[in-house]
């Protein structure tokens, strides 16, 4: 009897975590300061399903990603009442398939409580919680990944799951194309764990699945899509293969060009590293434990090898591509939200397969490695805890006070040792985070020597690996790993509420198919707006403005250019407009465009924590 609850205790904890994690959720969906990519998400899916534009389609809207990524989310538009608020309650729904397939596949491979352990980790960070409970597709790939996981890893597949399993691995690249090299991995994989005689079909029906879902929409999937995405021999290769003319035109130069030092790369590098501090770890401690020989000879560490080696390196693919895209670097975070079921996915299978860390070699690796990411992890926290660390008082001898000091820190770097203030704020904040490194590695050895007094054998390597594991878990809801995240939040507001009650008041003094051209804000005020028109290219704001170029072209692949924007204000009915717009193009027009409207709404402000999110409306005189 006691056996059988034993054997119910981890289920019945799990659907205690879940149903906490659906209320964290939804505690934060009413908060969540919105982002563009959630309107464009939303409208284009519903635009797509209601077949008011077609992907790729010219002159409409810019389809900058797979066309599955905006049906995924554009069918809760269809299903529920249009707006924010269903496709986020939309999203969380898909995080808790994500669970059950999380649970469901660590179950499978390391055993019920250690499947409940996985999902947990979802639980206890409010940053993973923010990122799944958005309308934006780090859900989507992450659910469909785990859901490829639980069909194909391990040795024991049959061959209709692992065909299963590869075509949701074909699936998820269309929905983000950057996760292609998730797909030829997991294709790879399937190979090496069963043999070319079992994988062979179930590879080619993955490929099969992979083609057929671009031949839906080719050739211009592979103008919009992968032309950017491929190096340029294999754009070569392609486009003469398949005897393709590229589309060809002027079409000028992006606006958005932002530089980022390094030191502001290594910070948001390690931004990363804090919001998933335990599966990022695990994941190189993988590598320092098991490389090269156990990992990749011994048959029981594939899975392992193939959810480490992909984690990694797609992170490393994100960040290259960050930098190299400097004024998207803050993204970089939600990156990791795609893929990261692959190093939760790990973390069992390593603990339980390899919890020792007896080479001394690699021990001194390890704590290399946690005294680097202690320091970068101070860095990343430079705004919040530099101030507190530069202003506290230095002891004094002459003065004989220990705490109380004359002279603050940041005074003593600067006149005695002619350190700048702001090199202060990054230089103080790393060196508090190498001497907390450095002080877990003094702990480590303390624990060790106390474990051995009790004659319990514990090596150094695994002495350390528990009590960084160990504090990373209580330190996870913190600010200092991932209680702090990159999407900020509004308390004691309901946003996508305020929009709704917005969009019903303009519906009210804006006649039905207006034509309406809107600059400045997101477009997720047009989701409660269905029975007005918009200029599609505008959805994506400023992300697809270009500077020049033919009007004609730009307009044609769904960019938008000043010359548009000159065209839209002679045909719109309606200006929706921020300050900046209005002060920088608005007066800027002739005295007769602007003489053709008048201010109707000045004092709209659709998110009380964004004073920036202020909406002027216009009307055309008769």
């Amino acid at each position: 009897m006691s056996r059988q609850k034993s054997n119910f205790l981890p289920s019945i904890l799990s659907v205690i975590i879940i149903v906490v994690y659906v209320l964290l959720a939804m505690h934060y969906v009413p908060i969540i300061e919105p982002v563009m990519d959630e309107g464009t998400y939303l409208l284009k899916g519903k635009w797509y399903w209601e077949n008011t534009y077609q992907p790729f389609q010219e002159k409409g809207p810019l389809t900058n990603k797979p066309p599955f990524s905006f049906y995924s989310l554009g069918i809760s538009q269809i299903l529920f009442s249009p707006g924010l608020e269903s496709g986020r309650y939309f999203a969380v729904f898909l995080g808790v398939l994500l669970l059950v397939g999380q649970w469901l596949t660590v179950k499978r491979l390391a055993g019920a409580w250690w499947a409940t352990a996985s999902i947990a980790l979802y639980t206890i960070s409010p940053a993973w919680i923010i990122y799944y409970s958005r309308a934006m597709t780090q859900v989507v790939t992450s659910l469909l990944i785990v859901w490829s996981l639980y069909f194909l890893l391990g040795e024991d597949r049959k061959q209709s799951q692992l065909i299963i399993g590869a075509i949701l691995a074909a699936l998820v690249v269309m929905v983000r194309q950057n996760l292609l090299p998730l797909f030829v991995f997991t294709l790879l994989y399937i190979l090496w764990e069963n043999g070319l005689k079992k994988s062979s079909i179930p590879i080619l029906i993955g490929l099969a699945a992979f083609i057929g879902f671009n031949a839906i929409y080719w050739p211009e999937i592979y103008f919009y899509i992968w032309k950017p995405f491929f190096p340029g021999f294999v754009n070569d290769l392609i486009i003469n293969l398949f005897s393709l003319q590229a589309p060809s035109g002027n079409l000028g130069s992006i606006l958005l060009e932002r530089e980022y030092g390094s030191i502001y790369e290594t910070q948001v590098l390690f931004d990363s590293v804090r919001y998933y501090f335990i599966p990022i770890l695990a994941t190189i401690t993988s590598f320092i434990v098991l490389f090269p020989k156990a990992l990749f000879k011994e048959k029981k560490y594939r899975k392992t090898a193939f959810l480490a080696f992909s984690f990694l390196f797609l992170a490393v693919l994100h960040f290259y591509y960050v930098v190299l895209r400097n004024n998207i670097l803050y993204s970089f975070p939600a990156y990791f939200a795609f893929f990261l079921p692959l190093a939760v996915t790990l973390i069992p299978l390593f603990f339980k397969e390899t919890v020792e860390l007896n080479d001394r070699t690699r021990q001194w690796i390890f704590s290399l490695t946690i005294v680097l990411v202690c320091s970068g992890i101070g860095l990343s926290l430079y705004r919040e805890i530099a101030p507190f660390f530069m202003n506290l008082n230095l002891p004094s001898l002459s003065q004989r006070t220990l705490l109380h000091g004359r002279y603050e820190l940041w005074d003593v770097l600067l006149n005695q040792y002619h350190i700048p203030i702001r090199t202060q704020e990054f230089l103080v904040p790393t060196i508090v985070g190498f001497i907390t490194g450095v002080s877990l590695l003094l702990l480590a050895r303390l624990y060790q020597a106390i474990s051995k007094k009790r004659r319990k054998s514990l090596s150094f390597g695994k002495a350390l690996l528990c009590i960084v594991f160990g504090l990373s878990i209580l330190l996870t809801p913190s600010f200092i790993l991932s209680g702090h995240n990159s999407i900020s939040t509004c308390p004691n507001s309901n946003i996508p509420a305020r929009y709704k009650e917005i969009g019903d008041h303009l519906n009210t003094i804006i006649p039905e198919n207006s034509l309406v051209y809107v600059e400045g804000h997101t477009p997720i005020l047009l989701l409660y707006m269905p029975d007005i028109s918009v200029f599609p290219a505008q959805l994506n704001m400023q992300f697809n403005f270009r500077i020049g170029g033919d009007p004609s072209y730009v307009e044609k692949r769904g960019y938008w250019n000043d010359d548009l924007a000159l065209r839209w204000f002679q045909e719109a009915d309606f200006l929706f407009l921020d300050q900046t717009t209005y002060e920088n193009r608005f007066l800027n027009l002739s005295v007769e465009l602007q003489e053709n409207f008048h201010l109707v709404q000045n004092e709209i402000t659709l998110d009380p924590c964004n004073p920036d999110s202020a909406m002027l409306i216009f009307k055309r005189m008769p």
